[in-house]
């Protein structure tokens, strides 16, 4: 009798050990996954940048800070400072696959336009690789004129026409 009380005890803490391993298996976990908060750092870290949402993805348009002078791609110290700064910002939460779109004014022919909104394209996405965002994650695009954002008939529409956008798709 002592060994069958002894056995059904055993039996019953097995079952009661067995119910409550269940019961935690089944249990939702109350912790956002830490995917969550890293996605919620790169928005904030989007926003504090100036990027904003579009169609494309979040969009950073340099045109009040990265300008480009006629028939040049060579970013000057003042743009290359504003390049690094958003490339630590965007490589402190891992952010370093973007497109990098260049654009340039009216002047010219459209097939030179190309080329040049192009190596502007690449001069950024170099001072962006030369900070730690790798080359390979950056796509660059020359747009030529076919995206003006001012108009092309004055001075001051042509110099916000020449100009790099950086967009990142968070999806």
């Amino acid at each position: 009798m002592h060994s069958l009380l002894r056995s059904i005890i055993t039996y019953a803490m097995l079952a009661i050990s067995f119910s409550t391993l269940l019961t935690a298996c089944q249990s939702t976990p109350t912790a956002a996954p830490e995917q969550e908060t890293l996605r919620q750092k790169q928005l904030r870290t989007l926003k504090e940048q100036g990027f904003v949402q579009t169609d494309e993805g979040w969009e950073l348009s340099f045109a009040d800070k990265l300008l480009f002078d006629s028939n040049q791609y060579v970013l000057n110290d003042k743009s290359r400072a504003v390049v690094n700064k958003v490339s630590q910002a965007l490589l402190s939460v891992g952010l370093v696959k973007m497109r990098i779109e260049g654009h340039a004014d009216k002047s010219g022919r459209d097939a030179y336009n190309t080329q040049l909104s192009e190596q502007r394209a690449n001069a950024v996405a170099d001072a962006f690789n030369q900070t730690g965002i790798p080359r390979e994650g950056l796509i660059v695009r020359g747009i030529g004129t076919q995206k003006p954002i001012a108009d092309n008939s004055t001075p001051e529409g042509r110099a916000e026409n020449r100009r790099v956008c950086i967009i990142i798709a968070t999806d």
